[in-house]
Formats: C-alpha cells, sequence, structure tokens
C-alpha cells in the first residue's frame, strides 16, 4: 500500500487576513475557489528558489463570513505565521493581490472556529490538505463554491488515489491534515521544520 502523510495544525494561531468576494466564481460558476483560483497564484511561490520561503511552513485557512463590504458573504483566507518576515510577506502579498477585489492583508486576527485548512507552501512543495481520518471515512478538502449570491463552503471529496503519494516528486501534494486545538500553532510549525519529510506517515 502506498504512503500517506499528515500534518499536525491547530486554530490556537494569530494569523494575518485576507478576503476575497469570489466574483471570478460568479463569472465561472464551474470553478472551485481553491482548486481553481488561489492555488494558481500561490503555486509559483513553492517553485521559487528563496531559502526562506522554502523553510518556512506557510498555511492558509478558509472560511465564509459577512463584510460590510456590498457583497454577501466573503472567504476569508487566514495565513500563518502572521509575522513570517519581509521577503515571505511581500511574496505573498504579491500573489493574493492578483486576485479580484481582494482585501489583502486587512488584518490580524486568531483563525476563526469554523475556518478548514486548504493548502500550505514548504520545502518547494504546494500541499492541499483534506479532512478525514479513519480509512472508512469520506475524506473531503475545503472547497468554496458559487451559491446563490455569493461564494459557499462546501466539502469536496478526495479520491483515495489522490492521496496515496506515490511520486513523492511532485509540486502538488494531498497530505491530511491533523486539526489540534489544544497545543499552540506555533509548535508545530517548528516541528514540522524540524522533520526531514514534510508530514509524519501514518
Amino acid at each position: 500500500m502506498s504512503k500517506r502523510y499528515y500534518i499536525d495544525l491547530s486554530r490556537k494561531e494569530l494569523a494575518t487576513v485576507s478576503y476575497f468576494p469570489g466574483l471570478e466564481l460568479k463569472k465561472d460558476p464551474e470553478n472551485e475557489w481553491v482548486e481553481d483560483i488561489l492555488t494558481p497564484v500561490l503555486m509559483p511561490l513553492g517553485r521559487r528558489k528563496n531559502k526562506k520561503i522554502s523553510e518556512v511552513p506557510i498555511t492558509f485557512w478558509a472560511h465564509t463570513r459577512r463584510t460590510a463590504r456590498p457583497y454577501s458573504e466573503e472567504i476569508f483566507l487566514f495565513q500563518t505565521p502572521a509575522f513570517p518576515g519581509v521577503t515571505i510577506e511581500s511574496a505573498i502579498k504579491g500573489a493574493l493581490q492578483k486576485l479580484e477585489k481582494g482585501m489583502v492583508f486587512a488584518g490580524k486576527e486568531y483563525i476563526a472556529d469554523g475556518a478548514v485548512p486548504v493548502c500550505q507552501i514548504f520545502r518547494n512543495k504546494l500541499i492541499r490538505f483534506y479532512l478525514g481520518k479513519e480509512e472508512h471515512e469520506p475524506h473531503y478538502r475545503g472547497s468554496f463554491e458559487w451559491k446563490g449570491n455569493g461564494p459557499s463552503f462546501t466539502q469536496g471529496y478526495v479520491t483515495h488515489t489522490e492521496i496515496c503519494l506515490e511520486n513523492r516528486d511532485l509540486d502538488f501534494l494531498f497530505i491530511r491534515a491533523n486539526i489540534d486545538t489544544v497545543i499552540n500553532g506555533e509548535y508545530y510549525r517548528k516541528f514540522q521544520q524540524a522533520l526531514n519529510c514534510i508530514g509524519i506517515e501514518e
């Protein structure tokens, strides 16, 4: 059987918050925001041969929320670490500013209870997170699609083929997110940086 891995994450951490109305989805409702909108702008960051960007796990969580702007629900994107340094912050900000009508780096706040981890940039990989621990459980990833008047969270199901990491040389990996609500996320980030492999084998 192929190897599978997980990464420990925690909501107990301050994050930099950006938010987006998801208007790209309104124009093309068949798209999914993380897969078709967010991932393409982040992928070049994962490929950059910059030591600082490569060696720090940059994690993104997302959920929807109403704002004072004239949209319905908007997609809130939480990025950790909240203070990654000038090089990483500038690179992420430049990438996210390509998204339509976004409020990039609008503030700092703790990761919301309803947020789900969607992806991480680490060691020149773009890691796509999925949830669902047990073998018999359906595995799903956090997805955002256009429903009615705005973006809405949906569960995008992940197949067994996608989560079996037979080729670890790919730029894009599916790894399970193991969410802890007790230990601070900074602890897990430092632990992940100390590992030889990207995640821990299941």
